[in-house]
């Protein structure tokens, strides 16, 4: 009766799991998303100076229109090979742990950096094409697009036989499997990035169709073919000229289904700029602080829209007569249609050409490009950075402009603020905004308020015993007895009570709490609780702590984030796309035990209670002697294809009716060690679902003799592994967890 209960209930819990498990709801696309950045290439290469922003720029726009939740996109700058690799893996367990019922899911990997004939270069260490295609190709997506803008990049899509198909896209109602593969240059080819645009030809030509320059059929979604399309075009119209040479990109497609995939939506954009059906000539758009958008070669007959940020805007529009210039603001859900008769005309001006004076034009007289003296930069190593006589012309042709100042860095150095001439060395405040010896300078280089002190700057120490304030930077130690506020902190804060800071560069001590309403970049140490939104770095608290983003490690007794591939130390461990799992087992030693796992799968907690099988179902009346085994420890994860494999350090507690000391005196001399086991658990999960794991595994139980002779005279163990004065004593396991 009682194995038939156990029974029944283990089939009950299984049939739950497969209930959730088996639930279909085939409407929408998921899409993942990694974008890395490497402008390192290694000895003997030049460092490249837009691969970071590229991929950043490529974020944006797939965030913006391209259906990639923040939380499903990873940016690496600079990575390691082992950092991609972790980021891959991260990404495939979110996809096998995913609650989403999506018809599909989608992956799309983006690179920008150095490369040669056989790998990607990531500093001094290459990542050939073969092992990197098979570890995209492990991420348990239905679809892969992969994007790599880099020298003979091409050369990855010949890897391991891979050759040009007719596309073959889909749409979002096909169910479909395959990959996609577009490079920016061929086999043999130089990857080209420019000063002008401030971004590589095809990142750049890539991004500007995305946003809906290559919405050829003009149903406001940009597919596949559409994209490639137009950053092949373009990309080789820029660069054809070029001491490069011209840049053809490749692709290889092998996708099953009908249709096409649609890549981005511009109707969905924040706001949509308009270039109408009869406008003509090279439209370039400017943000507000200067920087590129886009640079459409516009012909007439064809509309463009373009899906864009609400922000401020300038535009040059140049055509065979005359160049004209203006400013115009997007509103959030506004069409805006950009009207060349709006726009002022202006003279336009060639460049100097071997030591021949200025030339000015006058506005309708034809500006003649030819005979331009080509200009390219020096080899930025194995990908390379040429300006293209249409760049160099079009430079040239391009007016002088008057740009807003540039935004001021996240964090400014103690160089960046310090200037004696505009700098009090010494300040002193009876309260904030109160100062007697200093003055009012914006930037001190040690503050000192006796009941508080209010900076703007702060290049070495604000030091107060009630509370400081500082209101943009703080490059070195902002302390008091009570609380620190900063904007910026690039160094310390420490405070017997709270810190509260904007972005911290170093880190915040305090006694109570620390707040950081952005980046941590360090370390966060309170008595009580932290908070931050993206950490890099360490959290300790004494109670909890919390954080959006997570590249390091939390400690506390609890530990909240939303996405973490660093680990968490605590009791309680809540991470969004981390570990949630309760689990039961029943092992050879006729113990049955139920326990939960928290954390990520670098490092996760386990805690849980196991019975004698006999007990379980036995009152408390009918016990003479009631042993209850409580345990904890630290585990991790391996996860391959739809199995995995736990690692688990447990230390075991026994308890038992009648075992401790009645008096208060020999309590205090019991030895409770006696009651400790060392285990080590390992489980082999064949079956791996979204919601379930099927598992297998021993565990190892460690007896010290004279140490935990108790422990294990209280329970039961069948087999022993002996030696002199350690036996180790096997068991095996079967369970399964829900997750």
């Amino acid at each position: 009766m009682k194995k038939l209960m156990i029974i029944t209930i283990a089939l009950l819990c299984l049939s739950q799991v497969f209930a959730a498990a088996t639930d279909e709801n085939t409407s929408g696309v998921d899409r993942y998303a990694v974008y890395i950045g490497s402008n390192k290439g290694g000895k003997g290469r030049e460092q490249l100076l837009y691969a970071g922003s590229d991929a950043q720029n490529f974020q944006k726009a797939m965030s913006e229109i391209g259906g990639v939740s923040d939380a499903n996109s990873y940016i690496l700058i600079d990575p390691t090979k082992e950092k991609i690799d972790d980021t891959l893996d991260k990404i495939s367990n979110k996809i096998r742990t995913s609650d989403s019922h999506a018809k599909r899911s989608e992956f799309i990997f983006y690179y920008s950096g150095h490369s040669d004939e056989n790998s990607l270069l990531l500093g001094d260490v290459p990542y050939d094409y073969s092992s990197l295609k098979a570890a995209i190709t492990e991420v348990p997506s239905d679809i892969h697009v992969v994007i790599l803008d880099s020298c003979y990049s091409g050369n990855f899509i010949r890897t391991k036989g891979g050759q040009k198909r007719k596309p073959f896209l889909i749409d979002d109602s096909s169910v479909v499997t395959g990959h996609a593969y577009l490079s920016s240059s061929s086999t043999n080819e130089y990857s080209q990035e420019s000063d002008e645009i401030e971004s590589s030809y095809f990142t750049n030509a890539m991004i500007t169709g995305l946003r809906g320059a290559a919405d050829a059929s003009g149903d406001n979604k940009v597919t596949l073919n559409e994209l490639y399309s137009y950053a092949f075009n373009d990309t080789l119209s820029k660069t054809e000229d070029s001491k490069a040479g011209p840049q053809h990109p490749n692709y290889n497609i092998t996708l099953v289904g009908s249709g096409d995939l649609v890549l981005s939506d511009i109707s969905t954009g924040e706001a949509m700029l308009s270039l109408s059906k009869e406008a003509k000539g090279k439209f370039i758009i400017r943000d507000a602080q200067g920087k590129l958008i886009s640079e459409i070669n516009k012909v007439a007959g064809q509309p463009i829209f373009m899906a864009l940020p609400a922000a401020q805007y300038s535009a040059i529009i140049i055509d065979e007569y005359s160049t004209k210039q203006g400013y115009f603001i997007l509103e959030k859900d506004q069409v805006y249609v950009l009207d060349q008769n709006s726009l002022s005309t202006i003279k336009r001006k060639t460049n100097r050409i071997r030591g021949t004076e200025e030339v000015e034009e006058d506005d309708g007289e034809f500006l003649d490009l030819d005979g331009l003296e080509e200009e390219s930069v020096p080899s930025r190593g194995s990908r390379r950075r040429y300006e293209s006589a249409d760049a160099a012309s079009s430079e040239s042709s391009l007016p002088e402009r008057q740009l807003p100042p540039e935004p001021e860095t996240e964090f400014a150095s103690f160089f960046d603020v310090f200037n004696p001439a505009e700098m009090a060395f010494f300040r002193l405040s009876i309260f904030p905004g109160l100062p007697v010896i200093g003055g009012w300078k914006e930037t001190s280089l040690v503050s000192v308020g006796v009941f508080g002190a209010l900076d703007h700057n702060v290049c070495a120490l604000q030091y107060s015993s009630l509370m400081n304030i500082n209101t943009n930077y703080i490059n070195g130690v902002q302390f008091s007895g009570l609380f620190n506020i900063g904007n910026l902190v690039n160094g310390v804060q420490g405070t017997g009570l709270f810190n509260i800071a904007k972005n911290v560069n170093g880190g915040q001590v305090a006694g109570l709490f620390n707040v950081a309403s952005d980046d941590v970049n360090g370390l966060q140490v309170a008595g009580l609780f932290n908070v931050a939104e993206d950490l890099n770095g360490v959290q300790v608290a004494g109670l909890f702590n919390s954080a959006k983003k997570v590249s390091g490690v939390q400690i506390g007794v609890f530990n909240y984030a939303e996405s973490s591939d660093g680990i968490a130390i605590g009791v309680f461990n809540f991470i969004k796309d981390g570990m949630h799992h309760v689990g039961f087992n029943w092992d050879t030693n006729d113990m049955f035990d139920t326990f939960v796992q928290s954390g990520t799968k670098h490092l996760f907690i386990t805690l849980g209670v196991a019975r004698d099988r006999d007990q379980i179902f036995v009152s408390e009346d009918e016990l003479k002697d009631r042993i209850v085994v409580l345990y904890g420890g630290l585990g991790t994860e391996f996860r391959f294809g739809i199995s995995s494999f736990d690692m688990e350090v447990l230390i075991k507690g026994v308890l038992a009716n009648n075992i401790l000391p009645d008096t208060k005196e020999e309590l205090a001399k019991f030895d409770y060690n006696q009651l400790i086991i060392p285990s080590v658990r390992m489980t082999f999960n064949p079956l791996s679902l979204k919601h379930f794991d099927l598992g297998i595994g021993a565990s190892f139980d460690i007896y010290s003799k004279g140490e935990n002779d108790l422990a294990f005279a209280l329970t039961k163990h069948k087999w022993a592994m002996k030696g002199e004065d350690t036996i180790v004593h096997p068991a095996l396991f079967f369970g399964f967890k829900i997750k």
